[in-house]
């Protein structure tokens, strides 16, 4: 198929270092230079050459020299020349300036968790080796909407989705600047589809996209206005030059969490953002974090909900010890049935019926079953038709966690005559018509069912939380209640935990608030986050075990909990005392970096504890 070839252009450069002119009236600018090197923070002065002082201005994104290299660069200031031999400024990237606003913002989130300022903006960047060639204009000026920024939560029910949401919000507001930040490209697509069919221009940032795209899509979002910007984690860096308002859907998931350092979370990057970029934000979801729910509580966030209780809710609410197969069948009777599982193959846990060992390969990793009779190990290649276990030389296996394959097994034997469907991650169905069927589905693949599903199955309620992980209610309750959304109003949705636990409470009150303010209260009792600040800090022994005493003995009331190998603290401070342990970790950081000792791993909130 072919493709088309984008535009090769000329990057807007300066004369060499050697024939590069100072005139009387040159122009001196300070440069924060993405280094890679931690310490070096601080900016770095070079000079305007003629051809370019027209071009640059505070918040530009430029190539100088530094050592024998060319790095790239933001423009922090502008003023005369005051310093001698100065090197010149090498290029302009792109005729994208970053705000005010912006340049503050990430500021506040290298301070936030203890990073580099400069490697802020380096994730910020797209790949310039072809860049756009600027043009002469005047210096960028942000406007404003001229209204208040506001804080609030849409917390849904089960009768309205996500995208339906969020193009709402889109339609109230059209004609202001939005950025919009979904946790997944496929509830991306549906919104932008939705968008589309009402002809508003929407540009997409993201990873997904190709370099050409990333770089016209940078420069879109950062001059069309009014302007819809719409991605995912990386988004909330999105060069918007205004942003009267930012929407972040199910802001709770491990989505927003980033995978590689300062491992930022997408909610406070928001928070940070809106606070100083002057803009409102807007939180949707079905359920929301705790930390969320913390700041709805104290009244910094408002909340807002159109509850739409639904008749007979309670009666069409079955739990545990009842059987899901009356679910099914009752559900069966007027469309399609969905049913939730965690894991795709056949039982990724499994253990000796005789003397309930677990079943382990001989290298000490995890045997799984991915389809009836056929072992694997989760470690090595090991693979094999035939088991048995290593302690008592048994054959007979104790399914303890089924897969979709097992699942779909079972209920084939209970309903000979209706048709299952598999949807996995590695072979995911998009969509189903209304007739009756049951489809076993693992979280995020849901087939999509326009008048949506009869009745949902939601299993391994007790196995999900009981996971070795602080947010493992938290994860449960946000996946049940999304699924719970995919139910019509008149559906049948069966619970895998007791009535009486709170989170079968709250599906049944359909009131998510309650079970969140439970599970607050409780993790509040033992001073757990969200009412303390937990900082992770990992590294060699003997450096840990110094840190642990100084920290000790310069800060009052922080508790310090050590891993059994000593290579890694947990650091619990109250909300008040984060900023000054913050403040001296970086410090730390920095003398760490510039006396050429390797840098701690430090994850400020870590999602996973």
């Amino acid at each position: 198929m072919a493709t088309d070839k984008p535009l090769t252009l000329r990057r807007q450069k300066g004369k060499s270092a050697i024939r590069a002119r100072q005139s009387l009236d040159s122009l001196q600018v300070e440069v924060l230079v993405d280094t890679g090197v931690f310490h070096l923070e601080q900016p770095f002065s070079y000079f305007l050459p003629e051809e370019l002082k027209e071009l640059i201005y505070v918040g530009s994104l430029v190539r100088v020299p530094f050592k024998n290299d060319l790095k790239n660069g933001v423009v922090l200031s502008v003023k005369n020349k005051s310093q001698a031999a100065l090197k010149p400024v090498d290029s302009l990237l792109t005729s994208v300036r970053l705000t005010p606003g912006f340049l503050e913002f990430t500021k506040k989130v290298s301070e936030r968790y203890i990073a580099n300022q400069a490697s802020i903006f380096a994730a910020v960047l797209p790949t310039f080796t072809k860049a756009i060639s600027p043009s002469v204009g005047s210096p960028l000026m942000k406007q404003t909407s001229g209204s208040k920024p506001t804080r609030r939560l849409f917390l849904l029910n089960r009768s309205e989705s996500i995208e339906s949401r969020v193009v709402k919000i889109v339609k109230e507001r059209k004609g202001l600047n939005l950025l919009l930040i979904l946790p997944t490209q496929k509830e991306i697509e549906k919104v932008v589809k939705a968008l589309g069919e009402m002809k508003q221009e929407v540009i997409e940032i993201g990873s997904h996209l190709t370099s050409s795209q990333r770089r016209k899509n940078f420069d879109l979002a950062a001059s069309v206005k009014p302007a819809i910007v719409i991605g995912t984690r990386s988004a909330i860096l999105a060069p918007m030059s205004q942003i009267d308002e930012i929407v972040i859907a199910d802001e709770s998931v491990e989505h927003f969490q980033e995978q590689k350092a300062p491992y930022w979370n997408v909610r406070d990057m928001a928070l940070l953002r809106s606070e100083y970029e002057h803009a409102s934000i807007t939180f949707v979801s079905h359920s929301i974090s705790l930390e969320l729910a913390r700041l709805v509580e104290i009244g910094w966030i408002s909340s807002l909900t159109e509850r739409k209780f639904l008749g007979g809710h309670r009666a069409n609410i079955a739990t545990e010890p009842n059987s899901y197969h009356e679910t099914i069948r009752k559900a069966l009777k007027i469309g399609p049935v969905l049913v939730s599982v965690t894991d795709k193959g056949y039982a990724n846990t499994f253990s000796c019926q005789r003397c309930r060992n677990l079943a382990l390969c001989k290298c000490g990793g995890r045997l799984i079953i991915g389809r009836r009779d056929k072992y694997s190990c989760s470690i090595c290649d090991f693979q094999s038709d035939q088991w048995r276990c290593q302690i008592c030389q048994a054959d007979q296996v104790r399914i303890v966690k089924g897969g979709a394959e097992k699942i779909v097994e079972e209920l084939g034997k209970a309903f000979p005559r209706v048709a299952i469907f598999t949807s996995t991650g590695d072979k995911a169905i998009a969509t189903l018509d209304g007739s009756p069927a049951i489809v076993v589905s693992t979280f995020g693949v849901e087939p999509e069912v326009s008048a949506g599903y009869a009745g949902a199955v939601l299993l391994n309620g007790e196995a999900l939380l009981n996971r070795a992980f602080i947010r493992a209610e938290e994860e449960l309750r946000f996946r049940w209640f999304k699924l719970a959304a995919k139910v019509r109003s008149s559906g049948f949705i069966y619970l895998s935990l007791p009535s009486s636990h709170p989170l079968s409470q709250a599906l049944i009150s359909d009131n998510v608030m309650r079970a969140i303010r439970a599970e607050s209260s409780e993790r509040e009792a033992v001073s757990l986050p969200p009412s303390v600040r937990i900082i992770q800090v990992t590294g060699e022994e003997r450096s840990i075990s110094g840190l642990r005493r100084k920290l000790l003995e310069q800060f009052d009331n922080l508790e310090i909990l050590t891993s059994a190998d000593n290579r890694t603290i947990h650091l619990k401070i109250s909300h008040q005392g984060a900023n000054a342990l913050l403040v001296s970790l970086k410090a730390l950081q920095k003398y760490r970096s510039a006396s050429g000792q390797d840098l701690f791993s430090i994850r400020v909130d870590p999602y996973k504890i």
